[in-house]
């Protein structure tokens, strides 16, 4: 029987590029994930899903990247300015645990900050 796409898994990435794209992370990036549980005073839950953001600053930076984060196997969604930086950003679960995956593996730990 043929494996589909979604069985298999997603080729090693280069540790030039795992690096890379660590330390923009670690710069200045930053997570958005959904609420686990919704909150007493509010009874819907959190609509927004996973959520990695790498903020650059400028074009060039964007365009390198873009192009890091492709290699990696990363697609990312529109870039968009905020407070004349650009931000990258990558959508989904898959995408979210490919890349803590992808840190792990550079021994680099994820924090998440509680509100």
């Amino acid at each position: 029987m043929a494996q589909s796409k979604t069985d298999s898994k997603p080729p090693k990435v280069k540790k030039a590029v795992a690096k890379k794209i660590a330390d923009y992370f670690l710069r200045n990036g930053y997570l958005r994930l959904p609420a686990e549980k919704p909150s007493k005073k509010k009874k819907t839950v959190s609509k927004k899903g996973y959520e990695i953001r790498f903020v650059a600053k400028d074009r060039k930076e964007l365009s390198e990247m873009k192009s890091l984060l492709k290699e990696a196997g990363l697609t990312a969604g529109k870039p968009f300015d905020k407070f004349n930086q650009f931000v990258l950003p990558v959508y989904g679960k898959e995408k979210y645990l490919r890349f803590k995956e992808m840190l792990a593996d550079q021994k680099i730990r994820l924090r998440a900050h509680k509100k």
